[in-house]
């Protein structure tokens, strides 16, 4: 009798603590994730951080933390992500006494451009006898900016400022460092990297250089993303995306306002993007998110549908084509050239004359990517076109 009592009492005992244990274990637990940076830039290593906290005396022998993000975001190291489709899965272990707190940094690479979120996390854990398996969720807002990683816009320099020139005047706007005009003594209000060393070192004195300066006061990316043909190649598309902010980046640097237009769509809003004239960092950063959210999986509009907006006014009177103004320069970045889009081109940029192997106009210049191995196709032997093009190789098997 004795025994059988001390077994029921056993069983009460056990079936008592399995029940708090089962209520309050994931009391005072909370879970956060959170990126090391806000944003980061395509083939950037950053850090993903996971903080546990068990802010109670009942110690948590084991709680795994389990979450998903895209595949985009490759786990560095050993302990590596399981991708499955587009997902990539984490499961970490940790394990907590009373009061404690495990914070632990996963490094991980930023392998595509995105806007990538953990909403929620899953924390299981097995009851006070191993028996059960009890899980929670905690709602989560960890978010990280990825940019396109920008295209070298050295390769476009030249063909570029043989534009400029065209427009170039006396009463000039801003400076054009890739027009140099002479040598001057440093004044007070120079710029220590206009600064000449090797005439400073020969004249004895400070000496800086005088760079002729042009009249675009504003620059528009025009970014199209339809194919030329039926079938999409998203390579091109992308790359054309890295051309957009490296154009961005060089203009914003050197004082000049840029706008964006493009019939790629936010993948969350579905709009099209639309970013207004302005310069400084701030105004890159904008030009880049807007970059970094456009899902090339979306179904896109024909780009003469958007310069004919433009003429119309649609998005407003500083993007209103007017024949032979240089006060906007319309740069397109297309692989698509139908005859519509080189039409309204024409007349977007108060139209364009010259080779197909110049990409030097009044007011515009197209540019054309294209995978090296199809140059004969995109641009075959003794092409005659009244349309500038400006060709950008693509190494289809690079990356």
């Amino acid at each position: 009798m004795v025994v059988l009592i001390m077994l029921i009492g056993a069983g009460l005992v056990y079936w008592a603590v399995g029940q708090l244990y089962a209520r309050y274990w994931n009391k005072g637990l909370s879970v956060e994730i959170r990126f090391s940076s806000d944003h980061a830039v395509k083939g950037d290593e950053i850090e993903l951080i996971e903080t546990v906290a068990n802010r109670k005396y009942l110690p948590l022998p084991y709680i795994y933390v389990k979450f998903q993000t895209d595949k985009s975001l490759f786990f560095l190291g050993k302990d590596g992500s399981n991708a499955v489709s587009d997902k990539a899965y984490r499961n970490d272990v940790f394990s907590l006494m009373n009061y404690q707190q495990a914070v632990r940094r996963i490094p991980l690479r930023c392998t595509k451009r995105g806007i990538y979120r953990i909403r929620n996390v899953q924390m299981v854990s097995t009851g006070a006898f191993m028996g059960d398996v009890l899980a929670a969720e905690s709602a989560q807002d960890a978010v990280i900016t990825v940019y396109p990683k920008t295209a070298d816009t050295d390769r476009l320099a030249v063909p570029f400022f043989q534009m400029m020139g065209t427009v170039e005047r006396n009463k000039y706007l801003y400076e054009d460092h890739f027009m140099f005009r002479g040598i001057r003594e440093y004044q007070s209000y120079d710029s220590m990297n206009q600064v000449n060393w090797t005439a400073t070192a020969k004249s004895g004195q400070l000496m800086v250089n005088q760079y002729n300066e042009s009249t675009c006061q504003q620059v528009c990316i025009l970014l199209n993303v339809e194919p030329e043909g039926m079938i999409p190649k998203e390579k091109l598309s992308e790359e054309s995306i890295s051309i957009a902010s490296g154009l961005a980046q060089m203009f914003i640097e050197q004082g000049i306002q840029v706008s964006l237009l493009s019939n790629a769509r936010n993948g969350e809003t579905g709009e099209e993007a639309v970013v207004y004239g302005a310069s400084g960092l701030a105004h890159l950063n904008n030009v880049n998110t807007v970059l970094a959210g456009l899902d090339l999986s979306l179904s896109v509009r024909e780009f003469k549908d958007i310069i004919k907006e433009m003429q119309n006014g649609v998005y407003g009177e500083d993007y209103r084509a007017v024949p032979g103004s240089t006060n906007m320069t319309y740069i397109m970045i297309s692989q698509n050239r139908r005859e519509n889009l080189k039409e309204g081109y024409r007349q977007l940029t108060g139209g364009i004359s010259g080779n197909v192997s110049g990409g030097a106009g009044n007011g515009g210049m197209w540019i054309v990517p294209y995978f090296i191995d199809e140059r004969e196709e995109v641009f075959p032997a003794g092409m005659t076109d009244s349309m500038d093009f400006t060709a950008w190789e693509v190494d289809r098997n690079d990356g």
